[in-house]
């Protein structure tokens, strides 16, 4: 459904990063309004790269991610670090992404 809602709805986006033919990654997105502020943003819903393709991917993936939320009318754009690489953390530094909070989940 997330797929198909990217399809129709131009507030979305779902790349994939493809080589000879196979997906290779997938980063999705929305773009909406802020529900602590009156901004529009566009937030990442699920980012992956196989591992053995991870590097310019990653770059090209986010220019790609980016240009859209831009052409969105977003104000700010996000990405979701889980902490456990900081290779990711680094990568967007490099951006001009800055660490705003951080997220805590249990499971029920």
């Amino acid at each position: 459904m997330l797929f198909d809602a990217a399809l129709v709805d131009g507030n979305r986006l779902c790349l994939i990063y493809e080589c000879d033919g196979i997906a290779r990654g997938v980063l999705a997105a929305v773009a909406a309004p802020h529900h602590l502020a009156p901004v529009k943003v566009a937030s990442e819903i699920i980012w992956w790269i196989d591992p053995h393709w991870r590097g310019r991917a990653a770059t090209k993936m986010l220019d790609a991610y980016e240009r859209w939320a831009a052409g969105c009318g977003c104000q700010y754009v996000g990405m979701v670090g889980l902490g456990a690489d900081p290779a990711v953390s680094k990568l967007y530094a490099r951006r001009g992404y800055q660490a705003v909070e951080r997220h805590f989940l249990m499971p029920l």
